[in-house]
């Protein structure tokens, strides 16, 4: 059943008290200014309250606002989109999640969908991480795009100094060891990376004396919405081991490379 429309009546008294009614119902101060300003919504300011002021420019604010989904969101994401040739025109009353793809469907069921077309394009677009840089995007700032392109670190040192950067300070790394426990935070996390190189190290040693040098990259992926970087360091077959990839007295003249042994690591060998 259609609710009828109230009408909102607004009495000042002499000692300066509003009150609101509603079909002869006093309404609590709250319901009822919201209700009066969606009502007279094009009354000049001076005959709004100082109360009634206040709410009506924040709702003029919120109109004015670029959203998705109601939520309102930083207008960087607006200039960036344009930058992309989203069509953020044809957005209804400027949200994000009313644009439609060339099927009629919505371009975007998630913000994160929004975050990812961005990611994308500054993934395979140096100029455009560049942009992304220049503007101070979130997630974006102090970015360099060799290590940003392919979310790698080529060591401890290279993982520190992507946590330094002004996009991923905020970050907590999460780390999980080859046994499946969770180290989180930096420095724990930088530990559990530390060992872990000790340990394949050592290992290698056993296997093959003449390994000279050993270089780890590592992958990582971001959760924006939990702010965390999370590298895992546990095997993708735990019937692999790295004597399958190194033979005892195996004396190779070039380096070799161990790419499909853990989730996030990979690791080139080089011998003496």
């Amino acid at each position: 059943m259609k609710k009828k429309n109230v009408n909102i009546k607004r009495i000042v008294t002499k000692s300066g008290q509003v009150r609101y009614y509603g079909n002869g119902k006093r309404l609590k101060d709250r319901l009822g200014k919201k209700k009066f300003i969606q009502q007279n919504p094009n009354l000049p300011l001076n005959q709004y309250t100082k109360s009634e002021q206040k709410s009506a420019k924040s709702k003029q604010r919120y109109n004015d606002a670029w959203k998705f989904k109601g939520v309102q969101i930083q207008d960087i994401y607006i200039e960036i989109l344009k930058k992309l040739g989203v069509p953020v025109n044809n957005a209804k009353n400027k949200d994000l999640a009313t644009i439609l793809d060339k099927d009629g469907k919505p371009r975007y069921r998630r913000f994160m969908d929004v975050q990812k077309e961005i990611d994308k394009k500054a993934k395979t677009d140096k100029n455009f991480l560049m942009f992304l840089v220049e503007k101070g995007m979130p997630n974006y700032r102090g970015r360099d795009y060799d290590t940003f392109k392919d979310k790698t670190a080529k060591n401890i040192t290279d993982l520190s100094d992507i946590l330094d950067t002004e996009a991923l300070r905020n970050y907590t790394l999460v780390v999980t060891d080859p046994d499946g426990d969770e180290h989180r935070g930096r420095v724990k996390g930088l530990l559990a990376v530390r060992d872990f190189e000790i340990n394949v190290g050592e290992e290698i040693l056993k296997l093959s004396t003449n390994s000279a040098f050993l270089r780890f990259d590592y992958s990582y992926r971001l959760d924006f919405k939990n702010r965390e970087m999370i590298i895992d360091l546990q095997k993708t077959n735990k019937y692999k081991e790295l004597s399958d990839y190194i033979d005892r007295g195996f004396d190779p003249k070039e380096s070799l490379d161990i790419n499909d042994l853990w989730e996030n690591v990979s690791l080139e060998v080089m011998f003496s």
